[in-house]
């Protein structure tokens, strides 16, 4: 029979880390998943401080003889705003027993869905009047489309992590 602290041959009083290693190498993944996780929170501000900084970008540098370049800065309301329900899904939603979605999931899509019009609808009616230049629309649009390409690699990068055979 295999002594009771684990299979032939591991000595039997040694510490184990939760993944069955030992405690140096449990110590180095403990450090590695918080380096990941600083990483993650890098990145993040980084895509949504340059998404922020196209949007400001885009109402500097084309200007318009009327003087409105200046609304294109209302839509870094709904572009905040379009964050709070996910966010707040996230932070609200308990483990329920009964349920495999939270409760608030269906709210929290639809006010991410009505911010994200917001979105693309605010330049698009301002380029429609006439109130800010065709290029100003674009890097405004392209401000919003790196944090959606982001978030969908990163998306797919986490479920090829989970799943090894699922892209393959």
């Amino acid at each position: 029979a295999a002594p009771p602290g684990g299979a032939r041959g591991r000595g039997r009083g040694i510490a184990r880390g939760s993944c069955g290693c030992s405690p140096t190498a449990a110590r180095s993944t403990t450090e590695f998943h918080c380096h990941m996780s600083f990483l993650t929170i890098l990145g993040t501000a980084a895509v949504v401080s340059a998404a922020i900084f196209m949007e400001l970008i885009a109402c500097l540098a084309f200007p318009v003889e009327s003087g409105t370049e200046w609304l294109l800065l209302l839509l870094l309301v709904p572009l905040v705003l379009a964050a709070i329900p996910l966010l707040l899904l996230r932070a609200c939603a308990g483990d329920s027993l009964f349920s495999d979605t939270p409760k608030g999931r269906h709210w929290a899509e639809f006010g991410f869905a009505f911010f994200a019009t917001g979105i693309i609808g605010v330049p698009s009616l301002l380029l429609l009047r006439g109130l800010i230049r065709w290029e100003a629309f674009a890097l405004a649009l392209g401000g919003l489309a790196l944090p959606a390409i982001t978030a969908a690699l990163s998306r797919v990068c986490q479920r090829a992590d989970s799943d090894p055979f699922s892209y393959r």
